[in-house]
């Protein structure tokens, strides 16, 4: 038997399952669907990294060892030895001079030399008591205007007087053979070409010429002052007025040449046929004809500043360029 209770409770389950029907019209079984809102998901941008400055790269200059201190010489003046030497040539003991700038044994340097060969009746003491060539290159040091360098001053005696020319017996093969290996022994010399040159005076500068015309392989300069030439003084091939017409120079070996001379010098004819020959065989004969001037120290004395610029024009004045003395 069906209590009312129950019946109740029947009818509560049918009225339900009506409604629920009535909301599906497919009769689908419903479904509860709950709709979470999701957020959009953004791109994470890479951070921004600020690029690097650029290095600027300073060039560093090439690292170059210190240059060495110039030597500075602090002697005002040179010094004059003096010696002798048996000569098998002239038959005699012979004296010389050799000047020595400043600073000579400081340096252990080889120094370019200028043999100087006095006039007649003259000695080995004309170019320094007299006629100051030392002094003249220790001015000319101390001024910049002169490089150092030693002079060698025989005294040439009565063989510089005599025209003699037998080889190996002249004034020529005494200063070849005698004096300048000598000197190149005992001194340290520039022992080259380029680092010796001679010169001389009237008588001297006749044997100068004579001797550098012969062997320009000895000798880059040679110079004449007031030279003396005469036809009669030597044989054609030892006589500069010929050889100055003949003379065949080596290439490269053509020395410099200075010669000079005052307006009233009684050598001058000869001197200027002697320049007139060398010109016309395109050399240069560096002559200066000036104003005044005789046959005589006075005039010589005047120019020697000037004849030491014309020796010393190729040479160095740093004496650090010059070679070494243990060469």
């Amino acid at each position: 038997m069906i209590t009312m209770t129950r019946l109740r409770l029947f009818l509560l389950i049918i009225i339900a399952l009506m409604l629920t029907a009535a909301c599906d019209p497919l009769g689908t079984e419903a479904k509860v669907v709950v709709i979470v809102p999701t957020a959009t998901a953004t791109r994470t941008r890479a951070p921004t990294v600020a690029p690097l400055p650029t290095a600027t790269i300073t060039p560093i200059p090439p690292t170059e060892p210190p240059s060495p201190t110039p030597f500075v010489c602090s002697e005002k003046t040179g010094q004059i030895v003096k010696d002798t030497f048996d000569s098998k040539i002239a038959r005699t003991k012979v004296a010389y001079r050799v000047y020595l700038p400043p600073c000579y044994w400081q340096t252990a340097r080889r120094y370019p030399y200028v043999i100087l060969l006095h006039g007649s009746d003259a000695d080995e003491t004309e170019w320094t008591d007299r006629m100051k060539a030392d002094k003249a290159i220790e001015d000319g040091m101390a001024a910049g205007t002169l490089p150092p360098m030693m002079l060698v001053t025989p005294d040439g005696g009565d063989l510089a007087n005599t025209n003699y020319f037998k080889e190996g017996a002249s004034f020529e093969s005494f200063i070849l053979t005698e004096l300048m290996p000598l000197v190149e022994k005992n001194f340290c010399t520039w022992n080259a070409r380029e680092g010796r040159a001679i010169g001389g005076i009237s008588r001297g500068g006749f044997w100068a010429f004579e001797i550098t015309f012969r062997h320009p392989d000895l000798f880059g300069a040679v110079g004449g002052h007031s030279p003396f030439f005469d036809k009669s003084n030597a044989p054609a091939d030892y006589n500069p007025l010929n050889l100055a017409v003949n003379v065949k120079f080596p290439p490269g070996l053509q020395p410099r040449l200075w010669m000079d001379a005052g307006k009233d010098d009684y050598a001058r004819p000869n001197i200027e046929v002697f320049q007139r020959a060398l010109i016309s065989r395109s050399i240069d004969p560096g002559y200066t004809l000036n104003p005044t001037g005789q046959h005589n120290e006075k005039y010589w004395a005047a120019h020697v500043p000037e004849y030491m610029a014309f020796y010393g024009q190729t040479w160095p004045h740093n004496v650090e360029e010059l070679p070494s003395c243990l060469q």
